[in-house]
């Protein structure tokens, strides 16, 4: 073994050595004892009857193809290296022979040399179709020819040499290049250009490969969360989510704030895409445990391309289950077309690629039961709230039913606001925008209900430019540049300039390669890429109003750089929220330019039986961040000050409300580096062993202005960082070692036992929009309105001045909703391992079975927790029930408290102290995974993937309360409290993809000729069917209601029955029995029960746990079905149009979300979307030439 293998051996326990965190003394959290990483759990005590199906389903597959699978032998191969070992006839090493691998497309050749072990590696290689040919003084040239290369793959190719002259050609046996992966331990799926072509696919943004992402084993989804992010919250072999990078042609696109690919190349423009996960070479890091690898199309000898239109319309597709069946449907089109076209500009030497895709969609949704003003409301006249009458003096006889002058208790005479001569200007403005409706909402004192048609429309272009460039045999020189630009429109409650909004999006991607061979033994891989992004979403109205307009005055404009605010202008419609009525909210200001800069190099060296790369990156990460969500102001009008919601509206007199200001960027940086040795060493023809080890080196993100801040609770002061402190949140780590172990064992022909171990660092990146900064009040500053305020007198509104960023920051109100985390921490690190093996079923045939597992440690904690909470005695101790004022200090943050009171407010409203960045948090994960690959031949293929699991954390994600990645958290003193199954814990899932060529026509087994066979020839099916269980339960109080009185930010109740009693029958009114909780310690809303009462201080932290492993979400049955047809084109050889008729969710089952999880609503435990459309049909036309 070479030096570095005898390193790598020695490393893991250093590398995976931690420290405890450091909490104060008084604030450390409970220990927590880690299970063994050897555990293997039993995951389906519950709901196991979809699980067993799922497992029956894929034992009943596995033994039909061991059954009827015949025997046969074929050539298979990637985007990589081809290597193997030379012998001859008597099984001797032939050193110094010359292998050729040629790229049949483009005829572009590499030539190596074995060692002196016989030993040949070619690397670098594009996927595609290869012949590798090898020859020796006093031997025949050995040629096998067909072999295709897979993204990411080491195809092994042995080569055996028989006498003879070199001029005899010996085609060698298809066996000796056999489908198996036997020099890497490394898991993955890899999707061809078939697979990309002829399953079905299809998403709002495009056809595309991230919607095949299910197709490989480990991939969980949260397919019926609010409001996914990622591609369903994707989680592969218990990674976390938004923590796995994507890697184009070589170089990162994930975008560094949220995460996920920042561009999408149309799928026709990509040649390959591979899932990569577990114990990868050390060649890639920065994920916590998957490389989503997708490879482009390049140019060849011969001109290819296509051009395609594929349309959706409400006339196709069936209705949504919750859609009112005696109203027409919604009205929608949506066509995607465009085309591409590759090919020689000079033959052998340099070509092309480009392709277009433009995505045109436009319709409305119906928005049915908005509450709205009737007219005399909207005249001032209120006189119907009295419904007993009025006395001679226009008081109402009914005290109740009085409104009064604000902040008086004298009476508006005959309730009539308009006689005072006090309304408001500026509600009459916003009278002016509020929708009208003519129907009576019935019950309902001054209400019409407004039902309408939402209308939006959106646009998007995208274009994918590649250049290969092969300047002599030892230089392949590539460049590419990806781009999608964009638009949408839509509204709000307004349909009309004061309601519209704008989303756009502008990305592009570049890479730049160059592989240069310095001899047959040593390579080198150099590659630069660059990748933007913006986000930007606009209020509803910006551009065409702001409040100035309205007449609100004080409240300054957005930044005039910001797109579609006609300078920074016109921002948007003030923010309405009117009690009784539909609010006109209104916020979610974004422009957030990101990029990522990346230099790479890798040098390949062959000695002996080690094929060793050695290489190292760098990347430059930059987010500017504009997103003052209040920066129209949102105000709040409960009847706090008249006794009635719009009686206050009309007076502009408000019960609370804000506006946010930021007057410069948020711009982050931080740079990573990495260094690492990979040694595939071949101790024997049959043994390889993978050993690696990565270095990283990852800085905390910094603010160029100095405008980050947290505040340290237990010190009572503002950190400012590069003002107070140093200038970045963290200390970087020097000590992320990663190694890599693997091993791959070819015992017989045909059959592979594969095991692998690694330790990987996902770093910060995709943590939010300061990286894993905060930006502090100087930067971005919120003013509150106290009841009472009139808004057409607001108080000074704070502006921060873009020169006083470093300015001293007072303890006050502004702490509320502060973060702060330690600045020296271990750094999060993932490590993976994995032991399957690998059996060849025939010459086209692969069944694998494996155990998976992942153990998270120093994970970043849900933010949603609050510092400063109380415990569960000094909660106890406040009056009960619990009156909003709340306790004097914190058991934690005694300092903190002090100050914030003498700052002038309270601890409850102000002292929420959330962890930012802070590693406490862990996973674990472990799985049995199964894959059945049936490559084409036979006239079909089939993929076939299971997935049996369990994921247990005490906190799912570094967001809480958001997109589902996290329900918010409750004690966070108490991790063993919190710890349960994952939000991501899918137990059992199935997917089955099969693509059939109906055996009917021209080379096929009947009516091969004559017009019934031009007719019924050329057909095709293929199909996606996915079966999974459904992700567990959380309850948690999206609204943020705050109500309990440990100034903790959830509303956990306590468990008093079984929430899923024998014979109890789920629907989507009632998913599970809420009669099982008691909401006593929190605010619920009507209808759920309090054994004693609302805001009971002893019942504040609620036993239940914080994911249900018994109440599980609805899972996934569905089934994708698409029916195509080739027509042969004759023009030249291979041109065809294809005409397909894609139908999603064919059987048109209703593929329910999660219930609602929050008690504070009246639909708590109620199921009231879809999480998958009903049957959808996309008809298609494509044309291959």
């Amino acid at each position: 073994m070479t030096c570095i293998s005898h390193l790598i051996c020695v490393l893991p326990e250093l590398a995976a050595r931690t420290r405890e965190q450091t909490f104060p003394a008084h604030s450390r959290p409970h220990q927590i004892r880690y299970l063994e990483l050897g555990q293997l759990y039993t995951p389906f005590l519950e709901g196991a009857l979809i699980p067993t199906r799922i497992a029956s389903a894929f034992v009943a597959l596995l033994f039909c193809a061991f059954l009827f699978l015949q025997p046969q032998v074929a050539a298979q191969g990637l985007f990589g290296n081809i290597s193997g070992i030379v012998t001859d006839s008597s099984g001797a090493v032939v050193p110094d022979a010359t292998v050729k691998v040629t790229n049949l497309d483009t005829n572009v050749v590499a030539t190596v040399k074995t060692n002196g072990a016989g030993v040949y590696s070619a690397t670098s290689l594009n996927p595609g179709r290869y012949r590798v040919e090898g020859e020796a003084k006093g031997f025949k040239t050995a040629v096998l020819s067909q072999l295709t290369l897979d993204v990411n793959a080491n195809l092994r190719v042995d080569l055996t040499l028989t006498v003879g002259q070199r001029t005899e050609t010996v085609e060698v046996s298809a066996a000796n290049a056999p489908l198996l992966q036997t020099q890497q331990s490394d898991l993955g799926q890899t999707v061809n250009q078939r697979q990309l072509e002829e399953l079905p696919t299809f998403s709002n943004s495009g056809r595309n490969v991230y919607s095949l992402l299910p197709l490989a084993a480990g991939v969980s989804q949260q397919t019926g969360c609010d409001g996914c992010g990622n591609y369903g919250n994707l989680r592969i072999s218990g990674s976390r989510p938004r923590n796995d990078d994507s890697v184009l042609d070589g170089s990162t696109i994930t975008a560094p704030v949220f995460g996920g690919a920042a561009v999408t190349p149309s799928l026709d423009a990509i040649q390959e895409f591979r899932i990569e996960q577990n114990s990868m070479s050390a060649e890639y890091g920065k994920a916590g445990g998957a490389i989503l690898i997708a490879v482009s199309k390049s140019g060849s000898n011969q001109f290819h391309g296509s051009a395609y239109e594929y349309n959706r319309n409400q006339h196709l597709d069936a209705r949504n289950f919750f859609e009112d069946p005696t109203q027409r449907k919604n009205p929608f089109d949506y066509n995607e077309f465009g085309g591409s076209i590759g090919g020689p500009i000079f033959k052998n030497k340099l070509f092309f690629f480009t392709d277009y895709q433009g995505i045109r969609s436009h319709g409305s949704f119906a928005s049915s039961g908005n509450l709205v003003p009737d007219a005399a409301f909207r005249s001032g006249d209120l006189g119907a709230l009295c419904t007993t009458g009025f006395n001679s003096s226009g008081t109402c006889t009914t005290a109740s039913e009085q409104i009064h002058f604000p902040g008086t208790t004298n009476p508006v005479p005959f309730n009539n606001a308009a006689n005072t001569g006090q309304m408001s200007a500026i509600s009459q403005k916003l009278l002016a925008v509020w929708p009208t409706s003519a129907t009576p909402a019935a019950g309902k004192i001054g209400t019409d209900v407004l039902n309408f048609s939402s209308p939006f429309n959106s646009t998007l272009n995208r274009v994918n430019p590649r250049i290969d460039y092969n300047p002599s045999q030892s230089d392949h020189i590539f460049g590419m540049f990806h781009s999608q630009t964009g638009r949408s429109l839509d509204y709000d409650l307004i349909v009309g300039a004061a309601g519209q909004r704008f989303q756009r999006s502008s990305d592009y991607a570049t890479t730049v390669g160059w592989t240069h061979t310095f001899n047959p033994a040593l390579l080198d891989d150099f590659s630069f890429g660059y990748m933007h992004r913006i986000g930007d979403r606009t209020p509803y109205g910006a551009g065409a109003t702001s409040p100035a307009a309205f007449g609100i005055s004080g409240i300054p404009g957005c930044l005039s750089s910001v797109p579609d605010t006609s300078g920074g202008t016109k921002c948007g419609t003030p923010g309405l929220n009117v009690t009784g009525f539909t609010a006109i909210s209104n916020s979610g200001m974004l422009y957030e330019p990101a990029s990522t800069l990346q230099f790479s190099d890798v040098v390949t060296k062959l000695v002996s039986r080690h094929s060793i790369k050695a290489g190292g990156e760098t990347r430059r990460y930059s987010i500017d961040n504009y997103q003052p969500n209040g920066v129209v102001g949102s105000f709040s009008f409960s009847g706090s000050e008249t006794g009635n919601g719009f009686a206050d509206f009309l007076f502009g007199t408000m019960n609370n409300g804000s506006v946010q200001v930021q007057n410069a960027f948020v711009s982050s940086r931080a740079w990573s580096y990495a260094f690492f040795v990979q040694d595939d060493f071949k101790l024997t023809p049959r043994l390889t062993l993978n050993l690696g080890l990565r270095w990283q080196y990852d800085q905390s993100f910094h603010e160029i202005h100095h405008g980050d801040a947290f505040f340290n609770p237990f010190t009572a002061q503002w950190e400012q960082f590069g003002v107070n402190a140093p200038d970045t949140t963290f200390d970087p780590s020097a000590k992320e070692f990663g190694p890599r172990l693997g091993f791959a064992w070819n015992p017989r022909g045909g059959f592979v036992v594969r095991g692998g171990y690694a330790i990987m660092y996902p770093s910060t990146t995709g943590h939010g929009r300061a990286g894993d900064g905060q930006p502090g009040p100087n930067l971005l500053a919120t003013t509150p309105f106290s009841a009472g305020t009139n808004w057409g007198a607001l108080p000074a509104v704070t502006n921060p001045s873009v020169s006083a960023i470093t300015a001293p920051i007072p303890v006050n109100g502004d702490v509320s909703f502060s973060f702060w985390a330690p600045r020296k921490q271990t750094p999060t690190y993932v490590q993976l391992w994995n032991l399957n093996v690998e059996q060849q079923l025939g010459k086209d045939t692969v069944a694998q079975l494996g155990y998976v597992g992942s153990h998270g440690t120093h994970l970043p904690i849900n933010y949603a927790y609050n510092i400063c909470q109380q415990t569960p005695a000094s909660t106890a101790q406040e009056p009960n029930p619990f009156n909003f004022v709340g306790p004097s200090t914190s058991p934690y943050c005694p300092l903190a408290a002090a100050a914030v009171i003498a700052g002038g407010a309270s601890v409850y409203c102000c002292l929420t102290v959330n962890p930012g960045y802070w590693g406490l948090s862990s996973s674990v994960y472990h799985s049995m995974q199964a894959r059945l690959e049936h490559r084409f031949s036979h006239d079909f293929s089939l993929l076939a993937n299971l997935t049996w699991s369990k994921l247990i954390d005490d906190s799912s994600s570094d967001w809480g309360g958001f997109w589902s990645l996290d329900v918010l958290g409750q004690d966070f003193y108490n991790r063993r409290a919190e710890r349960s199954v994952s939000a991501g814990d899918v137990p059992a899932r199935l997917t089955l993809a099969p693509i059939v060529e109906l055996p009917f026509g021209p080379g096929k087994r009947w009516l091969n000729h004559g017009v019934a066979g031009e007719a019924l020839g050329g057909w095709r099916v293929s199909a996606i069917y996915t079966i999974s269980a459904g992700t567990p339960f959380g309850i948690t109080d999206n609204s943020y209601g705050f109500c309990n009185g440990a100034g903790v930010l959830s509303d956990r109740p306590n468990v008093i029955g079984n929430p899923l009693p024998s014979g109890f029958h789920q629907t989507v009114q009632k998913w599970f029995d809420t009669s099982a909780f008691d909401f006593s310690g929190t605010c619920p809303a009507p209808g759920l029960i309090t054994l004693t009462h609302r805001f009971d201080v002893t019942k504040a932290f609620g036993n239940a746990p914080r994911y249900f492993s018994n109440i599980r979400n609805p899972g996934v049955d569905n089934f994708d079905f698409s029916l195509q047809k080739d027509f042969r084109i004759p023009v030249r050889e291979g041109t065809r149009l294809t005409f397909s008729a894609d139908f999603f969710n064919l059987p048109n089952h209703p593929e329910f979300a999660e219930p609602n999880s929050d008690p504070t609503v009246g639909n708590f435990g109620s199921i009231t979307r879809t999480a998958l459309d009903n049957r959808v049909v996309q008809l298609g036309l494509h044309v291959y030439f």
